[in-house]
């Protein structure tokens, strides 16, 4: 297994095939990247070099108890980079992960990256007037206030398997949702319930107009449960250097859904970077 140490003592763990150009994964919460793009990496590296990065706490990278928030990981992205030397890099990543990489924009620059990818997330999360497209379509601040206590109370974590049966649009198996379960027990869970306290504050509407950098923007279809409204199309008009691509067949899920499609739209774009 391959790690990068950080500064502060924790090692990120990453799966790394292929040659070319390096194109960082960064998965949605919970999942480690084994699991998350287990149809994928193979795929991918027969055109660049895949590097499936684990965040802290996810997976099999180490698990302190500090540095669950959208900033942090994307410092931890920022010092990875650095380590690890890389330049000309396509980072893309899925709800969480897609805040992680705008934030690292913000924060670190874009001297070291090429062009990034950002998979079903939503700028923000939570319900706003005039704001069209919430997670679920509707999501109150009432709710959203007890989303990260919600977590640390449900100790079966009972509720996140409707929220993983929901991110589907044919139902999964209870041999798979079983498996689902079990990657989120790779994560402690007062580091969940922190990151869900992050994501929900996060509000990126703004920042999307500024971004130059060419972005691949891929989106569940008509059938998606989790951001039913339609929000990849108007993240697309925000940013003037966008591609923006939708899975008819797919729900929260398009790299699992439609895997093959989901690759093939990747390298297309890294080939034409």
């Amino acid at each position: 297994m391959a790690y990068v140490w950080l500064k502060d003592g924790t090692p990120l763990h990453y799966i790394e095939q292929g040659s070319g150009t390096p194109v960082i994964l960064i998965n949605a919460l919970m999942y480690s990247a084994r699991y998350f793009w287990r149809h994928n990496i193979a795929a991918l590296a027969q055109g660049c070099r895949v590097i499936a990065l684990d965040p802290r706490g996810h997976g099999e990278s180490g698990k302190p108890n500090f540095g669950y928030t959208v900033s942090g990981l994307a410092d931890d992205l920022n010092e990875f980079i650095e380590k690890k030397n890389l330049t000309d890099v396509v980072v893309i990543g899925v709800a969480l992960g897609g805040f992680v990489i705008l934030d690292h924009l913000r924060r670190h620059g874009s001297s070291r990256i090429k062009a990034i990818g950002i998979v079903e997330m939503t700028p923000r999360l939570v319900s706003q007037e005039g704001w069209d497209h919430p997670t679920f379509g509707n999501f109150p601040q009432e709710a959203a206030d007890q989303f990260g206590n919600g977590v640390r109370q449900d100790t079966a974590r009972a509720g996140l398997r409707g929220f993983f049966q929901a991110g589907y649009v044919n139902p999964i198996s209870a041999e798979t949702l079983d498996e689902i379960m079990a990657e989120t027990y790779l994560m402690p869970t007062d580091a969940i319930a922190d990151l869900c306290d992050e994501m929900v504050k996060q509000d990126v509407r703004a920042e999307l107009k500024t971004i130059t950098l060419p972005t691949l923007l891929m989106y569940g279809g008509p059938k998606n449960n989790l951001l039913p409204t339609g929000v990849g199309r108007w993240v697309h008009a925000q940013m003037p250097n966008s591609h923006y691509v939708e899975f008819a067949d797919s729900g929260h899920n398009p790299f699992l859904e439609e895997p093959a499609r989901f690759n093939t739209e990747v390298l297309s774009f890294v080939r034409g970077l």
